[in-house]
């Protein structure tokens, strides 16, 4: 008898893909606003505590241990595995650690332009400016192919769906998001398929106390809006 993992359409993939992240523009010192000069300070109580740092002096130290300068190991790769989200993603559940990109930068900025709102929605935020930056990976590995499932079914289906992917040890799934239905997604289960992540262009985007009505790019300085992206190619307003 065949079991589900058998029946997965599994796909090769190799390929950029994207995500925004809150940041500063110009970047700052992660503690710069508080510390008062006294980064390092504050850097050494909080890397006290901070399980991603635990986990990163875990790998270091293992008897397989890892290389300093792996991608495994850089923050912004290795914190997502490190801090699974409470409410869960796409398609798994809450318990696992999992990072989810975009093929390209229309359908990574509606996604984050999404959550941002909910977000801010959800803490009553009065209009203001977010800084976020692009950062962008190679992703390498075998994913089961979910770009025929509807992501608007149940949550626990598309969770026993993504529970059979992780049983099967594949790097995780590619999706259509809902935010963006023509985009693509991939929500990757093992740093392992990671590489190296880079710096991109940053944007602001712009709450009014209700939605993000624009989000502007500070390369180009051109506004784009969300509602296009969602079925627009380019970044182009």
């Amino acid at each position: 008898m065949s079991s589900a993992a058998d029946e997965l359409k599994i796909v090769e993939v190799d390929a950029g893909f994207h995500r925004l992240i809150p940041s500063r523009f110009p970047t700052i010192e992660l503690f710069e606003r508080i510390a008062d000069g006294n980064d390092e300070a504050f850097k050494d109580l909080e890397s006290r505590t901070n399980p991603r740092l635990k986990e990163k002096t875990r790998l270091l130290n293992g008897v397989d241990a890892v290389d300093g300068n792996s991608p495994q190991i850089q923050n912004w790769n290795h914190a997502p595995f490190a801090y699974p989200n409470p409410d869960g993603t796409t398609f798994f559940g809450p318990e696992l650690g999992v990072l989810e990109l975009a093929v390209d930068m229309p359908t990574a900025l509606v996604i984050s332009v999404r959550k941002r709102e909910c977000f801010l929605s959800a803490t009553g935020e009065p209009a203001t400016g977010l800084d976020m930056r692009q950062l962008s990976n190679r992703v390498t590995g075998r994913f089961a192919d979910f770009r025929h499932i509807d992501v608007s079914v149940e949550t626990e289906h598309r969770w026993r769906l993504g529970r059979t992917v992780f049983e099967a040890g594949l790097h995780g799934v590619v999706f259509r998001p809902a935010e963006r239905t023509g985009g693509e997604c991939v929500a990757i289960l093992h740093v392992e398929a990671l590489g190296a992540a880079v710096q991109g262009d940053h944007f602001r985007y712009v709450w009014d106390g209700e939605r993000i009505t624009k989000v502007y790019d500070f390369r180009t300085a051109t506004p784009i809006y969300p509602d296009d992206l969602r079925t627009k190619t380019s970044l182009a307003a």
